[in-house]
């Protein structure tokens, strides 16, 4: 018994070393990728607030201001299926007295409209025909792209042949080559669209006295990072 036991250990030995010896030498490195591109598109969220006396006085008119809204931008050309309306509230609204007291004056009813707009030169115009006709403020104005899977691959590919690079000065340095791919994993893929609230801000005052605010979008960046793990020759 115990000669079998001897036997299997020494056999288990044999094959964990054997096994250690064909692991193949790894050089283990990471890559990035980076593509910058004009944006194509843009999204707007501007916010309908209305107050009244009571429930249904302030519904109809935030859904009065809400569809005036929506109408203005309509007639810019925008398609409807590019509008959208959500994070509706209701709330009374109360007044505080000197002695602590809270008053009820009446009731607020907030909406915000959500607009994509494929044609840059319009976000002026937009948002000026927004807060013409019902919209109080300016939530967000966001640039991103159409199709920013192309970009987001690009970026990806650029990212492995980063990789590798580093992997073949490596491999040189140490008198090796790149024989095979042994791991690779995708850390990240984003696009860093810059958010313009400033901006965004500066063109709801300057429309509240009819002024268009030029738009700069800035460029877009699409990045990728991967970690590759490459065979070396022995």
């Amino acid at each position: 018994m115990k000669r079998i036991f001897s036997l299997t250990m020494l056999l288990m030995m044999i094959c964990a070393t054997t096994f250690a010896e064909e692991l193949p030498p790894i050089i283990s490195v990471s890559g990035e990728g980076v593509v910058e591109t004009q944006p194509d598109r843009a999204t707007i969220s501007v916010g309908v607030i209305t107050r009244e006396k009571n429930t249904s006085a302030v519904q109809a008119a935030n859904a009065k201001a809400a569809s005036d809204v929506i109408n203005s931008i309509v007639a810019l050309g925008i398609e409807r299926k590019n509008i959208s309306t959500g994070n509706y509230n209701f709330n009374p609204s109360y007044r505080h007295t000197d002695n602590g007291k809270r008053i009820l004056e009446g009731y607020e009813a907030t909406n915000s409209v959500t607009v994509i707009v494929d044609d840059l030169n319009l976000v002026g115009k937009v948002i000026d025909a927004a807060l013409s006709h019902g919209a109080n403020h300016v939530d967000s104005l966001n640039f991103g792209l159409r199709n920013k899977s192309a970009y987001q691959d690009e970026a990806l590919r650029l990212a492995i042949l980063d990789a590798k690079h580093k992997a073949e000065i490596v491999a040189r340095a140490l008198g090796k080559s790149i024989v095979n791919v042994h791991n690779v994993s995708i850390n990240s893929s984003r696009v860093a669209a810059p958010q313009n609230y400033k901006m965004a801000r500066a063109m709801a005052e300057d429309a509240a006295v009819g002024i268009e605010t030029p738009i700069e979008s800035g460029t877009l960046q699409c990045s990728a990072s991967v970690h590759v793990e490459f065979e070396i020759s022995r």
